[in-house]
């Protein structure tokens, strides 16, 4: 627990609230995220789609700039994390796996090609009705 900060603290999500009269909603919480009908923001760090460093669980803030760091701490380590994991299941797959998978791929697009070329000549010779 570097600066006695507790990053196992649990968070909950942000409150945007629904006044269909706002075209964007800032958080209730007072992080400084907003969401819109095309558009969110907020802080450096923060996801406006994530957990909200004003609504702790417990309901017990940390104080000053803490909860916000927990937040930030907490959402980089799960990406971290996500990114080992993704990397070490790449390297599980063999070249030749990957080789097979661009090649599928390719003859699938080729195929799709030559069904919409042999529609087109079906259409030239179906006499109309």
């Amino acid at each position: 627990m570097p600066n006695g900060h507790d990053y196992s603290k649990k968070y909950g999500g942000h409150d945007f609230g629904d006044d269909p009269h706002h075209p964007a909603y800032n958080c209730k919480h007072g992080c400084g995220c907003c969401m819109g009908s095309s558009s969110s923001s907020g802080p450096l760090g923060l996801d406006p789609f994530g957990t909200c460093p004003g609504n702790p669980e417990d309901g017990k803030p940390v104080g000053g700039k803490a909860d916000y760091e927990i937040v930030v701490t907490q959402r980089i380590r799960g990406l971290e994390s996500r990114a080992y994991n993704a990397e070490k299941q790449l390297k599980a797959v063999e070249p030749s796996k990957i080789e097979l998978a661009e090649q599928l791929a390719s003859a699938q697009e080729e195929l799709s090609e030559k069904d919409r070329t042999l529609e087109d000549i079906r259409r030239l010779v179906t006499p109309e009705q």
